[in-house]
This record gives structure tokens, sequence and C-alpha cells, in this order.
């Protein structure tokens, strides 16, 4: 008797920590062994803690405001990884009066690595690199299998705000035709709130639903 075994696919482990005055996400991936943290903000110890005996691959910025970088250089010092930036959002990441709100402010000292526009692959996880600008002009989305983590770009029922330094309405309004035009079927893991999905988003969002 021939025996029919069924190779179930496992899904990238994904685990959100909502941290800080704006209860800003960071997120920590894994998958086959491979750890990326997305978004590390101001509380280093909570993600320290999460990861317990795990040591990131890199760090990824989906961009450059002071609560989506606030735990990098010490996740650096601890793990002396790489950190992934749209070059359009270095200057947040060094100049405080551009990256701050309500008197908070952040700034990485840490020397970074190119983010990218396309396909790229970190250990055993591979990512598709879509530049979003509009809240900032290096946002990214980043776009994992069916999993997208868009940073300040997309919430559920909103959209990032135009009105912060370089910020710019004209470019969000082309990047959210490029979000129309993508997978209705992916997860959104935003930098604040909810994950939601595009296909909720494409119904619900007046930002979406509507030409802006």
């Amino acid at each position: 008797m021939t025996a029919l075994c069924a190779v179930m696919e496992v899904k990238m482990k994904i685990e959100t920590i909502p941290s800080g005055a704006f209860a800003t996400n960071c997120y920590i991936l894994e998958d086959q062994g491979t750890v990326l943290i997305l978004d590390p903000t101001g509380k280093p110890q909570r993600i320290l803690d999460r990861l317990q005996d795990r040591v990131p691959a890199a760090i990824i910025l989906t961009h450059g405001h002071f609560d989506h970088i606030g735990a990098v250089d010490e996740l650096v010092r601890q793990f002396h990884c790489e950190v992934y930036v749209h070059p359009a959002d270095q200057v947040l990441l060094e100049d405080e009066t551009l990256n701050g709100m309500a008197g908070m402010t952040a700034h990485v000292r840490t020397q970074t690595t190119p983010l990218m526009e396309g396909t790229m692959k970190l250990g055993q996880i591979e990512l598709q690199i879509l530049e979003a600008p509009g809240h900032t002009p290096g946002s990214v989305l980043i776009v994992i299998g069916q999993d997208c983590f868009c940073g300040d770009v997309v919430f559920e029922g909103s959209v990032g705000r135009t009105d912060l330094p370089l910020g710019n309405d004209s470019q969000m309004r082309q990047t959210l035709k490029m979000v129309r035009m993508l997978n209705p079927q992916l997860n959104l893991y935003p930098g604040h709130g909810a994950a939601t999905t595009l296909e909720k988003e494409l119904n619900d969002n007046p930002f979406l639903r509507t030409r802006r």
C-alpha cells in the first residue's frame, strides 16, 4: 500500500508589539529560522523580551518617523544586524526636526543599507519592496507572500497623513492609485491599529473606495 503524505505549508509567524504614545506596531517575522524586525519602536526591552534567544537577520524600516525607529541603535548594538531604509528617508533618521511629533523625536546613528524597490531575499524570507511615497518621501510597502506591511500608508479605514515635514499629498494620491491595483487578497499590517485586508479597505476605506 502506498502512503499518501500531505505537505502542509507553514505560514510565516507574525508577532505584533504595539508600543509608545502612538501605539506603533513593531513586527517580528519568523520563517524557516529567519527572523526580521520591522519598525522597532522606542521600547527596545519589550522587543528583546519577545525575541528571547532568537537573533534577527535584519531590521527593516517602512519609513523614518520617530515612532518607528526609536529602538534601532540599541538592537543593532545587541545583534550587529543590518538596517534597511529607503534612501529618501535617510534624512529623517538623522534630523530630529523632521522625524518628530508633539515634542517626541528619535535619532538613528547606525549606518543603514538602501532599501530599493524590487525583490530581495533575507535568509529564507523573500520580500517585495514597493515605493509608496506621500506620508514620507521614502515610505515603502513590504509584501511577503499574501502579507503586506504598509507602515503609515494605509490603516483600517484611513491612510497616512501628509501634513508632516516632507509629506506630499500629490505623491500620496499616486501611491493610493498603486495600492488599488494590488491583489485584494493581501493581508494588511499597518503601522498603527489592527490588521485588515486590502479587499475590506477597497470596500470600506473612503480614501481607497473613491478616487482622491
